[in-house]
């Protein structure tokens, strides 16, 4: 008997919820990292699919060649890679207006496959750096949070209230109204972690900012990972995960908002 997708979505998050769940809690120092190292392998191969890779050995190489960034970005300052992230996603922020016209170049086989590299070795290499940090489980933990009560509350507003297409050239499905209800849903989020957290060393209204911020970019990142897909002509990124889709379609989110949410912490001495 063929489970629907909605019951397989429904058993891979029961079973992958408390894995992660039980990773982000008893995983330290290079044991995370391996871990990470294991997650972008599926990660590389899927935004290789993404940017018209067919080819079995020029696939694996681009996939190992990732792998090998994320261990190579250890000895290169974080704040390198940070700007390098905050340059694409800020870029992202611009030809995402104009796709597909003028944006062609983007996604042709070589500059695709560079664009990966942006996309996932600062993201990556921002989830190690904040977890390797003394608060570092709870940090990972209010991120994760955040993009999943932007994303519900996108969802739940969207689908009541959505009329106003937010890129209806690259996900006709999201909205000005679904943005705007994750904004508030985060915001609510973020303003009982930031009591419970007592994080001091930046006011609540400067901190909301910062979540706002996250939060946008989180669906910049969603967005770019769609634009992508439907460049390449792909409902999903792959079928790793079953009722979900591939590694890159759960992580989306992550691989803008982790760098952006690094830089706040850096700059506002929460690090």
């Amino acid at each position: 008997m063929k489970l629907s997708s909605f019951a397989q979505r429904t058993i891979s998050t029961l079973v992958l919820g408390p894995l992660l769940l039980l990773a982000l809690l008893y995983l330290r120092g290079d044991n995370f990292s391996i871990l990470l190292a294991l997650l972008l392998i599926p990660a590389a191969w899927e935004w290789g699919r993404l940017s018209g890779q067919t080819m079995f050995w020029p696939h694996l190489w681009y996939t190992v060649l990732l792998v090998l960034l994320f261990y190579l970005s250890r000895f290169i300052s974080v704040e390198w890679l940070l700007g390098a992230a905050l340059f694409w996603w800020w870029g992202a922020l611009l030809w995402l207006r104009h796709f597909p016209a003028g944006t062609g170049w983007l996604f042709a086989p070589v500059t695709s496959r560079i664009a990966g590299i942006f996309v996932l070795i600062p993201a990556w290499r921002s989830l190690e750096v904040i977890h390797h940090q003394e608060q570092g489980v709870e940090l990972l933990f209010f991120l994760l949070l955040l993009i999943w009560s932007a994303d519900i509350g996108a969802y739940l507003v969207g689908r009541s209230f959505g009329s106003r297409k937010l890129a209806p050239n690259v996900s006709p499905g999201k909205s000005i109204e679904g943005l705007l209800g994750g904004i508030g849903f985060s915001a609510v989020f973020a303003s009982v972690a930031y009591l419970y957290m007592g994080w001091s060393g930046m006011g609540l209204p400067l901190f909301m900012l910062a979540v706002v911020g996250i939060v946008i970019f989180s669906v910049v990142g969603d967005l770019v990972e769609s634009s992508y897909k439907r460049s390449a002509g792909l409902k999903d990124s792959g079928n790793l995960i079953p009722g979900h889709g591939g590694i890159l379609d759960r992580v989306d989110s992550l691989t803008a908002a982790a760098p952006i949410f690094l830089s706040i912490l850096i700059v506002s001495g929460g690090l």
